[in-house]
């Protein structure tokens, strides 16, 4: 299993063992600090009883670690048929991440006519770009990352309902996250600065924390 003949990511330069470093600190800290942050979360959540709340959360819990865990192994395994079929899952998780980021937040909102529309539309868009992703490997990646954008600004349909339900806090901080991960986008694309893949990756580490940070307030932790 391998990438098309003449893929863009066969031509980008090998990373060095200190940016290899970097890149893997970054998610080892990603990585634990999800674990303590959801790990308290959940067991609040859980506390009080609210099922539903607690259910969403799990979904976006597995969406985080899917998706840094995914990232870790495919950013760290040296070129070889398994770093292609990692590079799938990695890609894929993403979709997954922002479905699940998306059922956190909409179980707050007061109409169940906006939480079934708005998580039947992210959810659908989420698996059809894992599909693509795990069955047409590397054949879309130039409009992989317009994918991504447009799958997690799909909320701005909902911003009445949004502004509704959610603290304002939550909307500062999901605004925050969104904006974050767009910018890390110039990091991811910028090949030839040292360090790019790590930096981009700490500005995705960033954006899900300020996003965490969102759902927490929604959820009254």
């Amino acid at each position: 299993m391998t990438l098309p003949e003449n893929h863009p990511r066969l031509r980008k330069r090998p990373f060095t063992a200190q940016e290899l470093l970097a890149d893997g600190i970054v998610h080892a800290v990603a990585l634990i600090a999800g674990l303590v942050a959801f790990s308290v979360l959940l067991a609040q959540v859980l506390w009080r009883q609210d099922l539903g709340t607690f259910s969403a959360l799990a979904v976006y819990a597995a969406g985080y670690f899917l998706m840094f865990g995914f990232s870790l192994a495919y950013n760290m395994v040296p070129p070889s048929p398994i770093k292609w079929v990692l590079r799938r899952f990695d890609h894929s998780s993403i979709y997954i991440m922002i479905a699940g980021t998306y059922t956190a937040l909409v179980i707050q909102f007061d109409s169940w006519i906006w939480i079934l529309a708005l998580l039947g539309v992210v959810w659908t868009g989420a698996i059809l770009g894992a599909v693509v992703k795990i069955g047409l490997p590397g054949r879309f990646d130039g409009l992989s990352v317009i994918a991504y954008v447009a799958l997690g600004g799909v909320g701005l349909a909902a911003i009445q309902p949004a502004w509704t339900a959610l603290p304002t806090a939550s909307l500062i901080l999901i605004g925050l996250g969104g904006v974050t991960y767009v910018a890390g986008i110039a990091f991811y694309k910028w090949h030839s600065l040292h360090f790019h893949n790590a930096i981009w990756h700490l500005c995705v580490a960033v954006a899900a924390a300020l996003h965490f940070a969102a759902v927490a307030v929604a959820a009254g932790a």
